[in-house]
Parts: C-alpha cells; sequence; structure tokens
C-alpha cells in the first residue's frame, strides 16, 4: 500500500472514529440575541449605516433594520448598541498555527479571537495539527476563530527546507499528503486527492515550479474542487503565469517585482527582488495588476511582516515604498485585497492580534482608506478564501461574526482596537470589563 493511500485510510479512519464517539459540534442552537441602536459598517464598502437594529438567530443574521428595533420574536439577550460601532468579524487571509505545544498554540487562538479575529486561513504547516486544531474549533474543545487550511506543493528543490521538513515527521520529505513534491512525472490525480483527504480546502504553491507544472496542478485541483493560491512568484514561474493558470490568490505584494525580472530558480531570493530596476508603476507591473483584476486573483499584501516585522531586512527602505505603492494601485484597480500577516500573533508589545497592525499600514503605508482596509480584512479576505457566501459582511444569511467598537474605525483606523464585544457564529465570545476596551 503506498503513503498516500495509507494517510488516506488514516483519515476516513479518524473521521469515522469522530462520528461514533458520540462527539458533536457545540449545542445545537446559538441564543437568538438583538443589537439595537448600533451605527453599522457591514464591509461591503456601502456607506454606514446609524441606528440600525441587528436580530441573530440560529448563529446567523436573521434580520437588519434601519427604523427600530424589530417586532419579531423576541430575543434571548438583548444590546444597546447606542454609541457602539458593528463591523463584521476580521479575518486574516494568512497565518500558520502548527509547530507550537498545544496550548501554546490554543492560548494564541483565544487571544485572537478576543481581538477581534472570527476567521483565519493557514497557508502551510502540519495539517495533522492544523486539523485537529480547526477540529478542536468545530465541537468547542477550544476558543477560537473559525480555520481554514492548505496543503502544500513545490518543486522538489524545496523539500530541503527545514521547516517543511518539520511539518512532514514521520514521511520521507515530499511525500506527506499536505506537503508534496511535483514533478513532470507526479501523477496530479492522486496527488490533488491527498490533499484534499488531508482536509485541505485550497492547494498552496510554494516554490521551484515552472508555469507547465503550475498549469497542470491548476487544471487539477479545480476539476477536484480545491482552490489555488500561491506566493506572488513560485520561481521560475512568474506572477503572470499564475494569473493566467487560474490561482485564486497571489500571497506577498512584494514577490510580485519578479514580473518585471528574468524569470530565476533562486526561490531563496523570493523578498529580495530588484526593486529600483522595476518601478511599481512599470508597465509589466501595471499589466499584472490589471490581469488580476480581469481574472479575480486576490492580493495578499502582507505589508506589515516585511516593513516593520520579522521579514525586516536591509532592503527594507526601497522594498517598503514599493510593495506599498503596488498595494496602492492594485486598490485603485479594483484588484481584491486580501489582507493578512503570515504572523497571526507577534508584533512586540502588542496585546492584539497582528491583523490590526496590518490595517494600519494598509491605510498608513500604502494609502487605503479605512474603508477599504476593513474590506481587506472582511469581504475581500472572505472572497479570497471562497467564504464569502457565509462570512465577510454583515447580511442577513450570514454567519453573525460581529465585532462591536466603542469607536468608529472610518475616523481612525486604530479604533478596530477599541473592542467591546466579540461575537462569533451568533455567541458573545467576549466583552470588555466594564468601562473599558481594549
Amino acid at each position: 500500500m503506498s503513503r498516500i493511500e495509507s494517510s488516506l485510510i488514516g483519515v476516513l479512519a479518524m473521521a469515522m472514529s469522530l462520528a461514533f464517539s458520540g462527539q458533536q459540534p457545540r449545542s445545537s442552537v446559538a441564543p437568538s440575541l438583538a443589537i439595537n441602536g448600533v451605527m453599522l459598517i457591514d464591509g461591503s464598502g456601502s456607506e454606514p449605516k446609524q441606528g440600525v437594529s441587528l436580530l441573530v438567530r440560529g448563529g446567523r443574521v436573521a434580520e437588519v433594520l434601519t427604523s427600530g428595533p424589530g417586532s419579531g420574536t423576541p430575543s434571548d439577550l438583548v444590546l444597546n448598541g447606542r454609541g457602539l460601532v458593528a463591523i463584521p468579524g476580521l479575518i486574516d487571509a494568512h497565518v500558520h498555527i502548527s509547530g507550537m505545544p498545544w496550548q501554546q498554540r490554543t492560548d494564541e487562538l483565544h487571544r485572537v479571537l478576543h481581538g477581534g479575529v472570527t476567521a483565519i486561513y493557514d497557508l502551510a504547516g502540519d495539517v495533522r495539527n492544523t486539523s485537529d486544531l480547526s477540529r478542536a474549533e468545530l465541537v468547542g474543545e477550544i476558543e477560537s476563530p473559525k480555520i481554514y487550511y492548505t496543503a502544500l506543493m513545490a518543486g522538489p528543490e524545496f523539500f530541503k527546507d527545514p521547516r517543511v521538513m518539520a511539518s512532514s515527521a514521520g514521511y520521507k520529505a515530499g511525500d506527506a499528503p499536505w506537503n508534496q513534491q511535483i514533478t513532470a512525472n507526479t501523477d496530479l490525480v492522486r496527488a490533488v486527492a491527498a490533499a484534499r483527504g488531508a482536509g485541505a480546502t485550497a492547494l498552496k504553491l510554494y516554490a521551484a515550479l515552472d508555469a507547465p507544472t503550475v498549469l497542470r496542478i491548476s487544471e487539477e485541483a479545480k476539476r477536484q474542487g480545491l482552490r489555488l493560491v500561491a506566493h506572488g512568484t513560485v520561481f521560475p514561474a512568474k506572477p503572470s503565469d499564475l494569473v493566467a493558470a487560474g490561482v485564486n490568490m497571489l500571497a506577498h505584494a512584494a514577490y510580485l517585482v519578479w514580473e518585471g525580472s528574468p524569470p530565476s530558480t533562486e526561490f531563496q531570493k523570493r523578498a529580495r527582488g530588484d526593486f529600483a530596476g522595476v518601478p511599481p508603476a512599470s508597465p509589466a507591473i501595471e499589466k499584472l495588476l490589471q490581469s488580476m483584476r480581469d481574472k479575480d486573483v486576490a492580493l495578499n499584501p502582507t505589508l506589515w511582516i516585511f516593513a516593520e516585522g520579522p521579514a525586516k531586512d536591509d532592503l527594507a527602505d526601497v522594498r517598503t515604498p514599493w510593495m506599498n505603492a503596488v498595494t496602492h494601485r492594485a486598490q485603485e484597480l479594483g484588484v481584491t485585497i486580501a489582507a493578512g500577516t503570515d504572523s497571526m500573533m507577534g508584533a512586540a508589545g502588542d496585546p492584539l492580534p497582528t491583523l490590526h497592525r496590518e490595517l494600519e499600514v494598509l491605510v498608513n503605508g500604502a494609502g487605503l482608506t479605512p474603508m477599504q482596509a476593513l474590506v481587506a480584512a472582511t469581504r475581500g479576505a472572505a472572497h479570497a478564501i471562497g467564504v464569502d457566501a457565509d462570512r465577510g459582511t454583515l447580511e442577513v444569511g450570514k454567519v453573525a461574526d460581529i465585532v462591536l467598537l466603542d469607536a468608529n474605525p472610518l475616523s481612525d483606523i486604530r479604533n478596530t482596537r477599541r473592542i467591546r464585544y466579540v461575537i462569533k457564529d451568533g455567541r458573545i465570545v467576549y466583552e470588555a470589563p466594564a468601562g473599558r476596551s481594549k
């Protein structure tokens, strides 16, 4: 029996075990909730509405009323929203959650949720760990944002990376169903099926893949119902090759610089492109961004981590204005911006999730308006992940992930930190201590 077949059987066995263990998702139905008199920023980019009543039933938004409290079925809980601002739960479209001890990671997820982030997108790691965290969130064992995750594919050269080796422990490098080595001879039907069997909803293309291989992976992923995300370039395939293949999201604005450079196989240098020689307004970059807009490919800029975070290096002074300008132009052209951090928590001295820092950099660095930044962390992120039918905006029928703020983030994006309540799946999961928000 092959390792992939063995893994798929293991996944099925785990699913059957859970099904027959009596373990069920957290109770039945969330209590009904009314939030009256709130200012609503619904995540769509529309102008805010004053004096709104949000009615939540069964964990979803049941009514959005602009003329006083609803007259329907009485609610189990009623919040006076006067003076508060409602926004959709924030979504971090680029995190990595495996690789830490269980308690440390669950503590962090708890803090992230209480910091207003109600959904996250894990873009590669040890899926055994990630899927267990996802299961624990689903059944209510841990307090956590909703977890979506990907499986990784890359060329053979990448599988010397110590990170991918650590997250594939127990497998030969490149053989784990969630960290697969792809060559011209790979049976992609089986490879994509293995990734699906690991519970991934998308594939992440990381490095060392050429354009024909990217296209083959994309065609099979779509045939089997998986989405596709990728680094901004995967060496030697360029950003435009990824867009042409039909990826759903490109991560790291800084990597788009390679569109204006000769093809390279040196994926280790992905953050060290020719920023001086390929201006952000160059024809190559402009054409790329227009193509992303036309083919509905989202941009996941991850600005903070390169400008101020762990990825800051000696090129930051030239790279930061470059990626800010490209992100700004992408927004101008109508490319979907999906906010993400690559570092869920980690800003020194900051008790809140790094996504708040990313929002501030989108506004103060890339020049987005506060509304555009909020959309990037709500509807834009949900669209990039493929969950916008359920999440990302506060509309009737959507999951009731709501953050209530003490101040208007459209006046100052830093007001996303002024959290009074966090509501996830229609349940209040955080209430600030009396007299203060975060």
